[in-house]
């Protein structure tokens, strides 16, 4: 059963066509890979088909009967309810059967009931009915079904009455995705759903969507997740959709073969047209070969041209150097510890990193990861213990959050303040190395 088709779908915005002649066919039980370079037009065709955006040409079929279920990027839960309530209201419907059913027992039980044959055979007759709808939709594990994805998605170890608003803003989008999956939607349409996992809760979600009665559309970065879960592949590139069958690794062979046979194709035409042109300038105006002339002149008016594989969209180019080489000792944590209030996150934690090391902080969410980042690049002060710095070491900060940036300024004013005897040109060197290139310097950060 086909449960979306996009036919010929174009999307622009102002003179910019984002989406031209979108195709795009997803099956019963398929897993499908949405894939493309930042800004490609990916997260906008999510949300024309989920009909959050509208499109200029072309139509999305989705069949009436076909739920759909979207977790868009970063979404936040923002609800007043505790956890546990806020996934009771996934079956709602369900519980109120359960009541229904309750209050039938009651009335099947009374005397009055039983004692009148009618009244009794219609009343079982209903309580069936209910009974094979309650059960149809779960009812008798609807709570199991609750603890087993809280679980998976890392809220075992919370109180289910503690309320959402206290939550952290992934402890929320991770909740929101406890919700879509408890709503068992014939299409699951997930968007970036890997950003705030941490190994374990990913091997999880990976075992759970391969084990998926419905059909997954996903948009990822994270190759490998892509490759243990889908096996068809959208690639949006130039506006265009292309389509490949097998996961990710399959598409990169599969594409730059195609690419391949595309350029050798292009190259072969090339060196025709080049001889069919040749041969028409010299002897079109020949009275003994003009014939033969007009006819390679329609030969190539009338020739079907191959385009040149279009060349993927240039990559960021980040490179790291240092001003001056450091001591072997590069950093040193002793009997480091820090706390939240009275709520301890680090302990009497030893580290020691060296010139040259590249050194990876793993563990589950909420185990101090980035706390322990914040407090060896400065940005918070450990309750214990110490930090040093070896020789001629200095720290460069990223966060997840971006909490540095100015969201008021332009692109170009965020560098140039902050490095004001830098040339213009110098400044506009390094964005377009990060491909910020032309008039996109002057957008505001926020945008």
């Amino acid at each position: 059963m086909i449960l979306l088709q996009c036919d010929r779908v174009t999307k622009s915005f102002g003179v910019d066509t984002i989406l031209q002649d979108i195709k795009l066919e997803i099956k019963s039980g398929e897993r499908v890979a949405l894939v493309g370079r930042n800004g490609s037009g990916k997260t906008t065709l999510l949300k024309i088909i989920t009909g959050e955006l509208s499109y200029d040409h072309g139509d999305v079929i989705i069949p009436k009967a076909v739920s759909l279920g979207f977790l868009a990027q970063d979404t936040g839960m923002n609800s007043s309810k505790s956890i546990w309530d806020e996934m009771l209201s996934v079956f709602e419907g369900t519980i109120q059967l359960e009541k229904e059913l309750r209050s039938l027992e009651e009335q099947i039980a009374d005397p009055a009931v039983y004692s009148n044959q009618t009244k009794y055979d219609d009343i079982m007759k209903l309580y069936d009915a209910k009974q094979e709808e309650f059960q149809s939709s779960g009812g008798f594990r609807y709570e199991a079904d609750i603890r087993s994805i809280l679980a998976g998605l890392n809220f075992d170890s919370f109180s289910y009455d503690e309320p959402i608003q206290s939550l952290s803003g992934g402890q929320k989008t991770r909740l929101a995705l406890a919700k879509l999956l408890l709503t068992k939607p014939d299409l699951l349409i997930l968007d970036e759903p890997t950003n705030h996992l941490d190994i374990k809760t990913l091997t999880w979600l990976e075992n759970f969507l391969n084990g998926y009665d419905g059909a997954v559309l996903v948009v990822s970065h994270d190759r490998y997740f892509l490759d243990r879960i889908v096996t068809k592949v959208y690639e949006v590139v130039h506006t265009k959709a292309n389509v490949y069958h097998g996961n990710y690794t399959d598409f990169l062979i599969e594409r730059d073969k195609q690419a391949d046979l595309q350029q050798k194709a292009y190259e072969k035409q090339q060196g025709e047209i080049e001889k069919l042109e040749t041969f028409v300038q010299k002897n079109l105006a020949r009275a003994s070969t003009t014939k033969r002339a007009q006819s390679r002149r329609r030969k190539l008016e009338t020739m079907d041209r191959i385009h040149a594989p279009q060349s993927d969209q240039k990559s960021a180019t980040i490179a790291f150097s240092i001003k001056e080489k450091s001591g072997n000792d590069v950093i040193r944590a002793k009997d480091l510890s820090f706390s939240y209030g009275d709520k301890p996150i680090l302990n009497q934690l030893q580290l020691a990193v060296s010139r040259g090391e590249s050194v990876a902080f793993i563990g589950p969410n909420g185990t101090g990861k980035s706390t322990l980042l914040k407090l060896l690049g400065g940005r918070f002060q450990p309750t214990e213990g110490e930090i040093m710095l070896g020789s001629k070491v200095t720290v460069g900060y990223y966060d997840q959050e971006q909490s540095d940036l100015n969201s008021k300024k332009t692109v170009l004013q965020e560098l140039w303040d902050e490095y004001p005897h830098v040339y213009e040109r110098d400044i506009r060197t390094v964005l377009g190395r990060f491909l910020f290139t032309g008039d996109e310097v002057l957008k505001p950060v926020k945008t």
